[in-house]
Parts: structure tokens; C-alpha cells; sequence
């Protein structure tokens, strides 16, 4: 599972190490209005950062239980733990609003609509509607112009229609687990999970039509800039790749001082800034140049 990079044309700084949390960081949420970063993780805390200067956190909620997922619709901060309870924070007014018990097991996904766990079912927050997707958990998702993509722990990757939530098809080529998605392009969706592999999807020939062996152990996130794709491992990588998932960088802690734990979750800030988060407790703040 060698993967060589290609001559790089990317320069990377890190600017920034986030450290408050007492146990591993599995999700955060970017809230690009307010230009803050809510972190969460095993010890049940969420953390608000400041993503202007990204120094001291300050302690919103702790839920007494490992939180998976969290979101934030509105002023309103939505937390998934591992009992399968649904925490709801008022950020105004800095209160819970409630907190009610949606599925059976953990929520690894929360959206604006929906919430999705290990019992395979996603739970609709309006009505609290349950339908059931898979046998195995749902672990990521992304979302196109007329459809959802949901990966399961069963190996697949399940479409759905966006308004009925009906599943249009079913994706195959994993192995194992699908802990990340996203679309490169209205036709593209590539896909990440247990199996270390990254694959791409045409959506219109319905077929797996390109695949690399991308990390030594499990890959935990896709994140996708419009230019450049994001992956993280629990091999302590991220890797940069192209929209053909050419390798274009390797960021690892001896040549970056990176993290020292398994990186559950990259994401994009803007086309030159991303955040990962680790077991290793830490947020980093990275800064991506490309040379023309």
C-alpha cells in the first residue's frame, strides 16, 4: 500500500495547535458566520474557538457521555452522543433545550434534517420520523443537487432522493466500514472508509473507475475544496490529493510537526486554510500555499 507522491507544488504551514480538551476530538463544526470552530470529543465537552485567533477555548456544554457528531443549524447547537441522545444547545441564550434519546447506539451523523446512527436508521428532526437505511451503522454522508449519500458500515453507500429519502441505488467497492464522502463533481463521488482506500464513483456509469490504496490503516474523513481533497488516517497522516487523486502532499508529525494520534476529521475553512482534529486532543490550524 505504497503510495508515491507526485512532485509537490504545495507549500504548508501550521499555524495554529487548539489544546483544552481532556480526551480524543472525533467532530467539530465550522460556524463560517460567527467565525468560530465548535470542537467535541470523548470526554463529553464542547469547545468554542475563535477561528480569527485560535488560542483559548471556552467550554459550552458537557453532556456526561463521548460525543460522536455535532452541527449547528441556526443558534442552535446539535450534539450526538454515544447512548444515541440528541443534545440541543441554545447559543444565545447558553442553555440546553433539550435533549431526547433518537437511536439506539451512537450518532456518528447529524445535518440540518436528519441524524444518523448505529442502529442504520436516519431520524428526521421535525417530526422524529424514524426510517431505516441498513442493517449497520451509517457513518458519513454528502449531499448532492437531487440526492444523499449515506456510507454504512455494511461496505455500501446508499442514495437516496433528497425529497422522498427513498434509495435510489446502492454504491459497492468497499470492503468495510465508509467513514467518508464527497462529490468532486455533479458526476463524481469519492469514498474513504476501514479499508484505507480512496474510490471514485461515476455516478453515471454506475461504477467504481478509480481507486488507490491511500493510507497504512483506516481513513476517517474526505474533505473536498472545489481543487484539492482531504483525507486523514488513523496511520497519524493527511494527505493532499488532485480531483484525478494524483498524491500531492504527506502531512505527518516529523516533517510538520502534525498530530501524534489518529486524525478523525479534516475540513476545508476556505480553499487555502484547513482544521483536523485527533486523538491526540489537539485542533490544528493549517495553512495551505500552492506555487503556481
Amino acid at each position: 500500500m505504497n503510495v508515491v507522491a507526485t512532485q509537490s507544488k504545495i507549500n504548508i504551514t501550521k499555524v495554529a495547535q487548539l489544546k483544552g480538551h481532556q480526551d480524543a476530538i472525533y467532530d467539530f463544526v465550522v460556524d463560517f458566520e460567527e467565525s468560530y470552530i465548535y470542537s467535541a470529543g470523548a470526554e463529553g465537552y464542547v469547545v468554542r474557538w475563535s477561528i480569527d485567533s485560535p488560542a483559548d477555548g471556552k467550554l459550552i456544554m458537557q453532556t456526561g457521555e463521548p460525543i460522536y457528531s455535532i452541527h449547528k443549524k441556526n443558534n442552535v447547537l446539535i450534539v450526538g452522543g454515544r447512548s444515541g441522545t440528541i443534545y440541543q444547545v441554545d447559543l444565545q441564550k447558553k442553555s440546553l433545550l433539550q435533549s431526547d434519546k433518537k437511536h439506539q447506539g451512537g450518532i456518528f451523523i447529524i445535518t440540518d434534517d436528519f441524524s444518523g446512527g448505529e442502529d442504520g436508521c436516519i431520524v428526521h428532526h421535525s417530526n422524529s420520523l424514524k426510517e431505516t437505511v441498513s442493517t449497520h451503522s451509517l457513518r458519513s454522508v454528502a449531499f448532492g443537487k437531487s440526492s444523499i449519500f449515506l456510507g454504512s458500515s455494511d461496505s455500501n453507500i446508499y442514495q437516496l432522493d433528497k425529497e422522498t429519502y427513498q434509495i435510489e441505488r446502492i454504491l459497492k467497492g468497499h470492503t468495510n466500514s465508509v467513514f467518508g464522502l464527497a462529490l468532486v463533481d455533479d458526476t463524481t463521488l469519492v469514498s474513504t472508509g476501514r479499508d484505507a482506500q480512496i474510490l471514485a464513483h461515476d455516478l453515471k456509469l454506475n461504477q467504481v473507475v478509480h481507486q488507490v490504496p491511500a493510507h497504512l490503516y483506516q481513513a476517517k474523513n474526505l474533505s473536498w475544496n472545489g481543487r484539492l481533497l482531504l483525507s486523514c488516517s488513523m496511520d497519524k497522516t493527511i494527505k493532499i490529493w488532485d480531483d484525478q487523486l494524483n498524491l500531492l502532499k504527506v502531512i505527518d508529525y516529523d516533517r510538520y510537526e502534525g498530530h501524534t494520534n489518529c486524525i478523525n476529521k479534516t475540513q476545508w475553512i476556505d480553499e487555502n486554510m484547513f482544521v483536523s482534529c485527533s486523538d491526540d486532543r489537539t485542533l490544528v490550524f493549517w495553512k495551505v500555499e500552492i506555487i503556481n
